[in-house]
């Protein structure tokens, strides 16, 4: 088959895959006492199993149209069980012959044959830990409902013709609930009928159910246990130069590890958007080799890319794959050898360490891998309750890291005291650019803490670093700052630039920019967006936003419109 019509003709047959899932769902409804459209629907079927035909034909609508989306993302599991119900409906057609069997059975013969002729094009594997849970989920509900049902029908022998043995009972059981013949039950009244149809109604939600475990794409490589983490956590020490690399760790992340090239990159999935937190981690001699695996794997997966907050490091290549740039915001960075508290530009941070000195605040370095201190880590549980109770906005996810105490690693902790020793408030770093650089990740503290809590603590706590030969200090990125200082801005970053002048309400960009700024950053690092295919579509903004609200998206975007 010509390659250039292949993808057209394989999508015509998925088209004719819904007309028949429709056609299912369709023969399921009550037509039959319409009178327009009564003779019509009895010449499909006979009225003696129209009641059986209808709930049959819409588990089966059901069933082919699921069916029908995963195969048009080209799922493999999806094309078995395709095949496989294609061939058993065309048997039936032949067997059932009705006025519309040829027309019918010359459709499912050409989508049979499309789907037969083009079975390599159908490689997305299936998620190999649902497919496992599918099978064993409705093997167990197959075999109790089948044995309920068996059961049922040989206890209830005497009233039910044609049972004589367990034997009779299991084939009845079988012919009841796959074939939803009720016949053979043979009961008068609605209990036999009720009973009857609960059984078909409990196997077809657990064939359904199951289906759907069955087809749901494979779309992350797991961490499945220590090794593969400690894999992930090696490859950022030695590659992450990105700040955003360490957060790879978190567990809300998904990964995809190189084959051919010794990297990974952390992401999720939104909404056919592969977002990916950061850059790619490997060595810049193999960053080619790998994206080309991520961009490979993303298009049998029909999955668009979106590298989000990443640095100039890998930026020619991206441009280089043919993806679309736009500038995203920029990083608060300090060169720790140059940064002192003197001159005008840092004077609010000098004045609220000193006032945070006239109270008598210490700052110190909690160590859990050295020395556990239950006491300090209940106090820093009590203070994260405490900030995110009085958090009135949405809780940013995926590019911002959690106090990680139940596996510290690589992390650093450091935490302000009065002269009582209570904890006041904490800050956790995280390392990059192989420990030549540390990123200001949860800044938290007490409600009635002092002022100047957190700037004490992150001063001293870089000036540790840089006693130590730590280069870099980093308080994160100002999302959509300075985007669009250039003539030569694009679309999108002049659509960046009016957000963060105009939307402030559900995330106040300004202020977050405002609380960088006043540490008067020696350096501010232009951070960027990757995507591909281009250009930049709502698609992406909804994955920008989605990726890292992860609830109240819905209150966030009214909001904004309510202003």
């Amino acid at each position: 088959m010509n390659r250039y019509l292949k993808k057209p003709i394989q999508n015509i047959a998925v088209f004719f895959l819904i007309l028949i899932g429709l056609k299912n769902l369709f023969a399921a409804l009550p037509l039959v006492f319409a009178r327009k459209l009564g003779h019509f629907y009895m010449n499909l079927i006979s009225p003696r199993a129209i009641a059986m035909h209808q709930v049959l034909s819409l588990c089966l609508g059901i069933l082919i149209l699921m069916l029908a989306i995963r195969t048009y993302k080209r799922v493999r599991m999806a094309w078995i069980i395709q095949m496989i119900t294609l061939v058993a409906t065309i048997t039936l057609q032949i067997v059932h012959y009705h006025s519309l069997t040829v027309p019918i059975a010359l459709i499912e013969f050409f989508v049979l044959g499309v789907l037969g002729c083009s079975y390599r094009d159908f490689d997305r594997k299936s998620d190999r830990i649902t497919v496992a849970k599918a099978f064993g989920f409705i093997s167990v509900s197959v075999f109790i409902v089948l044995t309920n049902a068996t059961v049922g029908l040989f206890l209830m022998k005497d009233n039910i013709l044609g049972i004589h043995d367990m034997y009779d009972a299991i084939v009845n059981s079988v012919s009841l609930l796959i074939f939803m013949n009720r016949n053979v039950l043979a009961i008068s009244g609605k209990i036999g009928m009720i009973y009857g149809d609960s059984l078909i109604a409990i196997n077809w939600i657990c064939i359904i159910s199951s289906a759907f475990l069955l087809l749901k794409p494979l779309v992350y490589n797991p961490i499945e246990d220590r090794h593969d983490k400690d894999r992930v956590r090696r490859l950022v020490l030695k590659f992450g130069q990105n700040p955003m690399s360490y957060l790879s760790l978190e567990a809300d992340k998904k990964y995809f590890f190189g084959e051919k090239a010794d990297g990974v990159c952390s992401y999720k999935v939104v909404k056919n958007v592969f977002v990916v937190c950061g850059d790619i981690i490997c060595d810049k001699k193999d960053g080619l080799l790998f994206l080309s695996e991520i961009l490979s794997f993303c298009n049998q997966n029909n999955y668009s890319i979106l590298f989000l907050n990443i640095t100039e490091t890998f930026l020619s290549l991206y441009k280089m794959a043919g993806f679309g740039v736009s500038k995203y915001g920029e990083d608060a960075c300090i060169k720790l050898s140059d940064y002192n508290l003197e001159g005008g530009k840092v004077a609010k941070v000098r004045a609220a360490i000193n006032h945070a000195n006239n109270a008598g605040i210490s700052v110190y370095e909690y160590k859990p891998l050295k020395e556990k201190n239950h006491e300090i880590e209940h106090e820093i549980q009590e203070i994260s309750e405490e900030w995110l109770a009085k958090k009135t906005g949405n809780e940013m996810v995926f590019m911002l890291g959690g106090v990680g105490l139940d596996d510290p690693l690589d992390r650093r902790y450091f935490y302000a005291s009065d002269k009582e020793g209570n904890m006041l408030g904490f800050v956790v770093f995280l390392p990059y650019d192989s420990g030549m650089g540390y990123l200001a990740d949860v800044t938290r503290r007490k409600n009635n803490a002092p002022q100047g809590v957190l700037e004490k603590i992150i001063y001293e706590a870089f000036m540790k670093m840089r006693e130590e030969g730590v280069i870099w200090g980093n308080m994160g990125l100002s999302p959509l700052y300075n985007v669009a200082e250039k003539d030569k801005a694009t679309i999108t970053e002049k659509l960046f630039a009016y957000i963060y002048d105009n939307m402030s309400h559900g995330y106040d960009f300004k202020a977050l920019n405002h609380a960088k700024s006043k540490y008067a950053p020696t350096d501010w690092m232009p951070r960027y967006l990757a995507y591909s295919p281009t250009p930049f579509s709502p698609s992406y903004a909804y994955a920008i936003v989605r990726a890292q609200v992860d609830k109240g998206l819905a209150k966030l975007v009214i909001s904004e419109l309510g202003k």
